[in-house]
C-alpha cells in the first residue's frame, strides 16, 4: 500500500479555510452579504484553482497529487460560490438565474457538473490513463480555464479582473515552459 503525502491536499485545505475566514470577514459589513460572499467565493475559487491549472499544463502524463488538491479545493470553493449564488442570491430560482444570464447559466451548470466528474474521478482512478477519462479531463480543465478566464477578465472590472488577468498570464507561462520543455523542476512520479 502506498502511502499518501498529506502535505498538497493540507496546503490546499489550509489555503482553503484561510480564504474562508477573509471572505466571512470581509462580508459582514457589506449591504449584500450574500452577493458579497457569491462574488468572494467565487474569486477564492479561481485562486485556489490557478496552480491546479497551471499545473494541468505543465505535467506529462497524469497530473499528480498537487493537482489533484488544489482542483479538488478550488472545487469546494466553487460549490460554495454556486450555492451563495444559486440558494442565497436567487433564493433557489433557476428560472430567474436563466433569465438574468441566459445561455451563461446553462454553461455554468455543464461547467460544475464536468467539473464534480472530474474531481470524483481523479480520486477514484487517479492513474487512469483511459482515453474518455483524458478526454473528460481535457474538456473539465478547459471549461474551468475558459469560464473563468471570460467570466473575471472579460465581464468583470477592479480586483476580480486583476484576477483573471493574472490566470491568463500563468496560462501562457505555462504553456510556454511546456512548449519550450523547461519543466524539470516539476514532480516526478516513479
Amino acid at each position: 500500500m502506498s502511502r499518501i503525502d498529506p502535505l498538497p491536499f493540507g496546503t490546499a485545505l489550509l489555503l482553503l479555510g484561510l480564504g474562508a475566514f477573509g471572505i466571512t470577514a470581509l462580508s459582514l459589513s457589506a449591504d449584500d452579504v450574500s452577493f458579497a460572499r457569491a462574488q468572494w467565493t467565487a474569486a477564492l475559487s479561481l485562486a485556489l484553482a490557478a496552480p491546479a491549472i497551471a499545473l494541468y499544463v505543465l505535467e506529462e502524463g497524469t497530473p499528480g497529487r498537487w493537482w489533484r488538491a488544489f482542483w479538488t479545493v478550488a472545487l469546494a470553493a466553487y460549490l460554495a460560490h454556486f450555492w451563495w449564488s444559486v440558494f442565497r442570491s436567487y433564493h433557489g430560482d433557476f428560472a430567474a438565474i436563466a433569465t438574468r444570464q441566459g445561455w451563461t447559466a446553462y454553461t455554468n451548470y455543464a461547467v460544475t457538473l464536468l467539473w464534480l466528474a472530474d474531481v470524483a474521478l481523479a480520486w477514484l482512478a487517479p492513474a487512469s490513463r483511459n482515453g474518455g477519462r483524458i478526454a473528460l479531463r481535457f474538456v473539465a480543465w478547459a471549461a474551468v480555464t475558459v469560464s473563468f478566464l471570460m467570466s473575471s477578465a472579460f465581464f468583470r472590472d477592479g480586483a476580480i479582473a486583476m484576477l483573471g488577468m493574472a490566470l491568463a498570464a500563468i496560462v501562457v507561462a505555462s504553456a510556454l515552459l511546456r512548449c519550450f520543455r523547461m519543466t524539470r523542476w516539476i514532480e516526478r512520479r516513479s
